[in-house]
């Protein structure tokens, strides 16, 4: 009885194991792969078109504030002031003070340095 059991198994291992059950289970295996790594590439793309509308909002907004400066490059008043800023020009008559901004910095920090005492 034994032996019989025996073959029994055997031949159940053989069923198990036949050819067209190996190339299912290959098959669904391949499946299961591909639809992951479509999914995951999925994900990615959905994430890549949220930061891509940020930075398109973000452009938008900078391109936004560059039209309004180019309108205003032609007016008298605003070129007068940042002349006034970046060049530090003056009208005739009047006096420029130009504080020392390390003498400012050095300043703040003995300040804050005293305040921490």
């Amino acid at each position: 009885m034994d032996e019989r059991e025996e073959r029994r198994r055997r031949r159940r291992r053989r069923r198990w194991l036949n050819p067209t059950r190996i190339l299912l289970i290959t098959v669904v295996a391949a499946l299961v792969i591909v639809f992951g790594v479509s999914a995951k590439t999925i994900v990615d793309l959905w994430s890549e078109k949220g930061d891509l509308e940020k930075e398109n909002k973000a452009l938008k907004k900078e391109k936004a504030q560059l039209e309004l400066e180019l309108q205003k490059v032609n007016d008298l008043n605003y070129i007068e002031e940042q002349a006034r800023k970046q060049l530090n020009m003056v009208k005739p008559g009047e006096v420029l003070y130009i504080k020392d901004k390390n003498k400012q910095d050095e300043e703040a920090t003995d300040k804050s340095a005293d305040d921490n005492r």
